[in-house]
C-alpha cells in the first residue's frame, strides 16, 4: 500500500518543491512551518516567507495583507494532524542568525542572554528560546555543533519565541570569543556546580546550559565565571 503523500498541483511554483523537499531531508537556509499560529507567528516577526500551503479543508484564508504566496490543495497526512494541522509554511533564516559578534557588542549594559553551546535534543533547544523570551532575554545563542535551534520541533517547541527572540548559531570558539570580548559574566549549569552561590543580577550575563548528562565539557568549564547546578527554568529568574 503506497504511503501517504502530497498531492500537488499540476502547475506548481518551484517554493512548493523545495517545501516538500525540506519534508524529507531539512536544509539551510529554510525552515519549515507547521500549523497556522507558527505560520503568523513567523509573520508577525518579519520573517521571510515563500509560500504557504492551506488544506482546502482549513477554515483559514491566510494574512492577506502580507503579501504571501498561498496555495489551496489537499493535503494528505505526512506529519499527522498534531503537526501541520493543516497549514504548511516554508520560510527562509533571517540571514543575522550567523552574525554573533554585532549582536554582542550591540548588548545593552544589563542584558541576559541564554548559550546553549552544544544542544543535544531539537526539543530541548526550542524550550531554551521559549523560556529566555518568557524571561525577557535579550537573545539565545547556539553552538553549531549540536542540533540546529531551527529544526520543525525546535520550532514548535519554541511556541512562537523563535521569531520574536534574536537568536544567533556560530561555532563554540567564536561564540565565547564574542561573549568574551562584549564582557558578558558567564554563569554555567554543570553537574558539579554549586547550588547556593548568589547569581549576577546587573551587568551583561549569560546562562550557559550544560548538557543534563554530561554537563559543560571541558572547555566551558573552563570559560566559565560561575558554575551552579540546577535547572535553567529555575536559574533563570535568578538572574533577573
Amino acid at each position: 500500500m503506497a504511503g501517504p503523500c502530497y498531492r500537488w498541483p499540476v502547475s506548481k511554483p518551484e517554493w512548493l518543491e523545495t517545501l516538500r523537499a525540506q519534508m524529507v531531508e531539512p536544509s539551510d537556509p529554510w525552515v519549515l512551518l507547521e500549523g497556522q499560529a507558527t505560520v503568523e507567528a513567523a509573520v508577525a516577526g518579519w520573517w521571510e516567507l515563500a509560500g504557504v500551503v492551506i488544506d482546502d479543508g482549513h477554515p483559514w484564508d491566510g494574512p492577506s495583507w502580507s503579501g504571501l504566496e498561498i496555495e489551496r490543495m489537499v493535503l494528505d497526512e505526512l506529519t499527522g494532524p498534531s503537526g501541520h494541522r493543516g497549514v504548511l509554511g516554508l520560510a527562509k533564516r533571517p540571514g543575522e542568525t550567523t552574525k554573533v559578534a554585532a549582536f554582542t557588542a550591540a548588548l545593552d549594559p544589563d542584558a541576559l542572554l541564554v548559550v546553549c553551546p552544544r544542544p543535544a535534543d531539537a526539543a530541548l533547544a526550542g524550550a531554551l528560546i521559549r523560556l529566555a523570551g518568557l524571561h525577557g532575554a535579550a537573545g539565545v545563542l547556539f553552538g553549531r555543533e549540536g542540533v540546529s535551534p531551527f529544526e520543525r520541533v525546535a520550532v514548535e517547541a519554541s511556541a512562537g519565541e523563535l521569531f520574536r527572540l534574536p537568536v544567533r548559531v556560530s561555532d563554540g570558539g567564536q561564540l565565547l570569543r564574542c561573549l568574551k570580548a562584549a564582557g558578558v559574566h558567564l554563569v554555567g549549569t554543570d553537574t558539579d556546580g554549586a547550588g547556593d552561590d548568589a547569581l549576577p543580577t546587573e551587568g551583561r550575563r549569560a546562562l550557559v546550559v550544560g548538557d543534563p548528562a554530561g554537563g559543560l565539557g571541558c572547555f566551558w568549564r573552563a570559560a566559565c565565571d560561575l558554575r551552579v547546578s540546577g535547572r535553567p527554568e529555575d536559574l533563570l529568574p535568578r538572574l533577573l
